[in-house]
């Protein structure tokens, strides 16, 4: 899995031990409750402090973060280095014209949770209201991360994770969890930032943003140029979800191609050179099914299966020939994740439930999980056949309108 795919899990199963909706994660053999840690920059599952420690699996509890913290800084909780950073950030905000007050490790009293916090610099912005800014020296563990950014995105406060420098060869683990939650955005305040802060009078940061497994050369952003998500993690530009989506789009461009330019249907398609299984059955009529499906519930009603004037003619006809009957279950799980999944309370949802019941019987046996064409439907719509995918772009705020399924 690339790192970015293993991070948000990493992410969501802490955001889970935070009080965020997120994932759970549980040992195999004794179905405690584990997380993702890394050994050598390599991920690998844990058990949680508390464990049962017969399990062969445990490997002993681990430090509380408070008292691997608190180590850090010889007994004390902030170095002075750190404080002389956070009381440089806020001098720099106080220049710019936007600027109505700040404090710096001041107690934020809570609005929307139980308990406040301390953020090392929070500051007001004219129009933008509260923002809180985390200076990062040392190693800042995933669950401090992760119980910060879950308060303030409930709060409704915005937080920028700062850096104090970022090296793009070797960049620790603590480091990276920051700058993934920031969409593969660095941001460090090093002494480009601070010249650059005092010319333009506000705050400005060296941005380092991800491409692939590496990094760009640091651009210079101005605050006020960062986009705020749902979340209130903000970012220059967005490098997880739109390459994600780009690389969706290119898997699909050939068979759209293909289905557009298809003459006389089903006989001509010929997906097996897109797509080659061997040992299967000619999938062509699915293919074109299912794009038409999404294609309606992207409100561009098009039929690329066959000559019915809409998609319920041909769902229906399909179903009682038997020619789409194996993969009942299948478009309905497509259905359910996406705009058109009013369609199963018609005529379709009924002939696709007595499919599915048939299989029950035995008369129909319906593609597994594990089939061919499964997979590559899967491939084709993550956005509502891969449950990790969906999870990532809805936690993004990038689910496409089409995959967003009826409350």
């Amino acid at each position: 899995m690339p790192r970015a795919g293993w991070e948000a899990l990493r992410a969501g199963i802490t955001d889970q031990r935070s009080g965020k909706p997120g994932l759970t994660a549980r040992c195999l053999l004794c179905q405690g409750d584990v997380y993702i840690r890394t050994a050598k920059s390599k991920p690998l599952f844990a058990h949680y402090a508390g464990s049962d420690p017969n399990c062969p699996w445990f490997t002993g509890n681990n430090m509380k973060p408070d008292s691997a913290r608190a180590a850090q800084y010889q007994g004390r909780q902030e170095s002075e280095a750190h404080r002389r950073m956070c009381d440089l950030i806020e001098e720099l905000a106080k220049a710019d014209s936007q600027y109505k007050r700040s404090a710096v490790d001041a107690y934020l009293p809570p609005s929307a949770s139980q308990t406040g916090r301390y953020p090392d610099v929070l500051i007001e912005w004219e129009g933008l209201g509260e923002f809180a800014i985390e200076y990062q020296m040392s190693h800042t563990f995933q669950t401090e991360v992760s119980q910060r950014c879950v308060h303030y995105e409930r709060e409704g406060i915005p937080l920028l994770w700062v850096l104090s420098s970022f090296d793009t060869n070797h960049i620790p683990q603590a480091v990276s969890d920051v700058v993934h939650r920031h969409r593969g955005n660095a941001f460090v305040m090093d002494q480009r930032a601070v010249k650059a802060s005092r010319e333009a009078q506000t705050l400005v940061f060296s941005c380092y943003l991800a491409e692939g497994e590496g990094y760009s050369e640091p651009i210079l952003v101005r605050f006020d140029e960062l986009t705020i998500p749902d979340t209130k993690l903000p970012f220059y530009e967005d490098r997880q979800a739109g390459p994600m989506l780009d690389a969706i789009n290119a898997r699909r461009l050939p068979y759209f191609k293909a289905l557009r330019s298809w003459g006389d249907r089903i006989e001509n398609l010929n997906i097996d050179e897109l797509e080659p299984f061997p040992e299967r059955k000619r999938i062509d009529r699915l293919v074109a099914a299912a794009f038409s499906l999404v294609a309606d519930a992207a409100g561009k009603p098009e039929n690329f299966a066959s000559d019915h004037l809409n998609i319920a003619g041909m769902m229906n006809t399909y179903q009682n020939s038997g020619s789409l009957a194996p993969y009942a279950a299948l478009l309905t799980a497509l259905i359910q994740n996406t705009a058109a999944k009013k369609v199963l309370r018609s005529s379709v949802g009924d002939h696709l439930k007595r499919s599915t019941v048939a299989h029950r019987k035995g008369h129909v046996v319906q593609v597994e999980k594990t089939s061919p064409e499964w997979k590559l439907l899967r491939e084709l719509f993550p956005e509502a056949l891969d449950p990790f995918v969906r999870r990532r772009l809805s936690d993004l705020g990038m689910l496409p309108a089409w995959a967003l399924s009826e409350s």
